[in-house]
């Protein structure tokens, strides 16, 4: 079901907020921003988001008070990165979520609130 959605992505260096209309199914959300596909999987206790534009790829994975694998692909050299992801809140609801994390040393708050 096509759904409007407002995300927010906020860093020591950046505040990126983008008003877009995305696709969300039962556990998963797809849009775009700007030239970057977005694909967010849904779990009970955890989140999948794949960021994905014609330079690079990066998988990211939170689970609340965790430290995951994440990785980073530069597309144009076929190269990975390994990137450790540690989640410090994850909230998971109906119409919002929020997930306060740490990658590679910086911190980012990013919400994203669904509407109808």
């Amino acid at each position: 079901m096509k759904i409007n959605l407002k995300t927010n992505l906020i860093s020591k260096d950046d505040n990126l907020s983008i008003n877009t209309v995305g696709i969300k199914t039962k556990n998963k959300i797809i849009y775009k921003e700007n030239d970057i596909t977005v694909i967010i999987k849904l779990f009970k206790s955890k989140i999948e988001m794949n960021r994905a534009c014609k330079d690079y790829e990066i998988n990211l994975v939170f689970e609340k008070n965790k430290k995951t694998m994440s990785t980073y692909k530069l597309l144009d050299v076929n190269k990975y990165f390994l990137l450790e992801t540690k989640t410090n809140e994850l909230v998971i609801e109906e119409n919002k979520i929020i997930i306060n994390y740490e990658l590679e040393k910086s911190e980012f708050n990013f919400c994203i609130e669904l509407g109808g």
